[in-house]
């Protein structure tokens, strides 16, 4: 987990962001300051504290033609995650859905609230988490299964594995849904 440190105003931006930066450095390979502060959706001085404390930090280089991701913030990120819109139906709350799965993180898997109140900080209406077990979607506390109809849907796009953990974003848009998934996906790696 990248930690900033703060001295003087508390920054206008939160984790989410932090790590945000770095997933689209990885994505864009290099990237400028003005189009990564249009991408997070922060202020310019809160991107330019982001970006002074990930060279810090060894995470980023930086040269006149934009900030590139170093051995360090590639190997801080791991495998990048695979985000897929799908149809939940009643499982989730907002009108767009958007699902990822984190590979064998059912055991760091508590009830699910601490991934629905990440993806709500992140601006999604929040997030549905589900464990495949004994080959079908259950709910995190195992006292309920996932309908097939609406499973089949899930385990087609995302083909989960025994373990695994599917985190479902939902929000008024597609960009929005997915950034509350991201969120949500980031407390189980």
């Amino acid at each position: 987990m990248v930690a900033l440190s703060t001295i003087g105003p508390l920054p206008r931006f939160a984790e989410v962001h932090v790590r945000r930066a770095l997933e689209l450095i990885a994505e864009y390979k290099t990237i400028g300051r003005k189009q990564l502060t249009k991408k997070l959706g922060v202020g310019e001085g809160s991107v330019r504290t982001i970006l002074n404390q990930l060279k810090k930090q060894g995470f980023i280089t930086s040269s006149r033609g934009g900030h590139t991701l170093t051995a360090k913030g590639r190997r801080s990120l791991g495998k990048p995650l695979k985000f897929v819109q799908v149809d939940a139906g009643d499982l989730t709350v907002g009108e767009v859905d958007v699902a990822t799965i984190v590979r064998g993180a059912a055991a760091k898997l508590k009830r699910g609230v601490e991934q629905r109140d990440e993806a709500i900080k992140a601006g999604a209406n929040g997030a549905t988490v589900l464990v495949f077990k004994a080959g079908k979607l259950q709910f995190p506390d195992g006292f309920a299964e996932v309908r097939r109809e609406m499973g089949d849907a899930i385990l087609e796009a995302l083909k989960p594995r025994e373990g695994d953990v599917i985190v479902i974003g939902t929000a008024e848009s597609a960009a929005k849904a997915e950034e509350g998934a991201r969120a949500a996906a980031r407390t189980l790696r």
